[in-house]
């Protein structure tokens, strides 16, 4: 049996040593969002169908809603390091509350679409989150912090995502329409989203939030970094968006496989992301962080290129299964070792950059990716894949690899 001490020093290799009270709100919230999310992602394509709305239709609101983040992440990410992260925030949540409003009230295509413009609005502003979290935690307990973070946002995600089977037994055994169940379990997970709020007050009471300069200016110190991470990222989403991002594609055309079989990896893919989340800490405090990142993404290279050859889906899921499993180990390093190479004062513009970048590729992913499956080779994405994570995996070290650290401002944080 554990001991009590054994406990605590195993503990010790996931939790971050020092945890304030914003920090502790901070991981309360992640599992309400993980929740609602999870709700709402099961739900809202259902939803829209039982509205009347086509896949076009569908496709034009989330592509509406990618474009709005896109062109406004920038300026968001700059207004908030100038006047303060928590008024950009909360500015953020009270349009999040019109938007869920309108979805919940209206039904038409053109109002819809509205409400997912001011969706992406908020959406934005979301890229204070990340330096607002990082602003709690010293250098040395970053990596735990955020995996920590992962682990409980997937776990409760996933708990989330099961509620789907609500509506079914709404309809089957009290005679609701299919549509109102859904509506119902929106409404369920607004609220639950909606909850953070008061938690979010009680955080930024406690963080020191102060701009460090007055007035509207660029402020971006750390250029170097910001444009080799957007880069890094770049490749990752290219290589992702160009096969992950079409899997249900890939194996329904090449296996035949129907959403059940994809249902139950991707379940099971969820607990194998919250396990990669809790031990990067502990791998990364034995190898260091970056070769930890590097490390895991040219591990992860071999098993790219066994899906062509995978003969049927059950190869293919545990190859899908084994390269998640060296792979989510980056998940929380990631943003970790990226906001100690920032400067307190530059983080949300730094981050909104990055978070443009990304938007960019990850629309040229799929795009690409879904032409070479339909007019090339169905395993050309794969190979093409393994070979950008070669590129990916050697860069990420060599790019930062002498990148000093800066010292974090948590002083300020109880």
């Amino acid at each position: 049996m554990i001991g009590g001490t054994d406990l605590k020093k195993a503990l010790q290799s996931f939790i971050p040593d020092k945890i304030s009270t914003p920090a502790k709100y901070f991981f309360l919230v992640s599992i309400l969002n993980g929740i609602g999310n999870g709700i709402f992602g099961v739900i809202i394509q259902l939803y829209f169908l039982t509205l009347g709305f086509q896949g076009s239709d569908i496709g034009t609101i989330f592509m509406i809603n990618s474009l709005t983040m896109m062109f406004l992440c920038i300026p968001s990410g700059v207004l908030a390091d100038r006047y303060g992260k928590g008024k950009i925030f909360f500015f953020g949540f009270f349009l999040l509350s019109i938007s869920f409003g309108m979805l919940l009230l209206f039904e038409s295509f053109e109002l819809i679409l509205i409400a997912w413009i001011i969706l992406g609005i908020s959406n934005s502003t979301g890229s204070v989150i990340g330096p607002i979290f990082s602003s709690l935690f010293e250098n040395d307990d970053m990596d735990r912090a955020f995996g920590l973070r992962g682990f409980l946002n997937i776990i409760s995600g996933a708990a989330g995502s099961l509620l789907g089977f609500i509506p079914p037994m709404l309809v089957s055994d009290y005679g609701y329409t299919l549509k109102y169940s859904y509506w119902l379990l929106l409404v369920g997970a607004a609220c639950i989203i909606m909850l953070q709020i008061p938690f979010y007050v009680k955080i930024l009471r406690d963080v020191d939030d102060k701009p460090k300069k007055m007035g509207f200016n660029w402020n971006l110190k750390s250029k170097s970094v910001v444009g080799k991470i957007s880069l890094l990222y770049s490749i990752q989403n290219i290589a992702l968006g160009g096969f992950m991002g079409l899997f249900p594609y890939y194996v329904n055309t090449k296996f035949g496989v129907q959403s059940d079989g994809l249902g139950a990896l991707y379940s099971a893919s969820k607990i194998i992301q919250a396990a990669g989340n809790a031990v990067a800490p502990r791998v990364a405090k034995r190898f260091g962080t970056l070769k930890t990142i590097s490390g895991a993404l040219l591990s992860a290279v071999p098993f790219w290129l066994l899906f062509p050859v995978a003969p049927t889906f059950t190869w293919v899921s545990i190859v899908y299964a084994c390269r998640l499993s060296v792979a989510s180990l980056c998940n929380p390093l990631m943003p970790s070792l990226m906001f100690r190479m920032l400067y307190e004062d530059e983080k949300a513009t730094a981050n909104s950059i990055i978070t443009t970048a990304s938007m960019l590729s990850n629309a040229v992913g799929p795009k690409l990716g879904g032409y070479l499956m339909e007019n090339v080779n169905i395993d050309l994405p794969p190979l093409i894949g393994g070979g950008l994570y070669i590129a990916y995996g050697s860069l990420y070290y060599l790019f930062f690899k002498d990148e000093p650290l800066k010292e974090q401002n948590t002083k300020n944080s109880k």
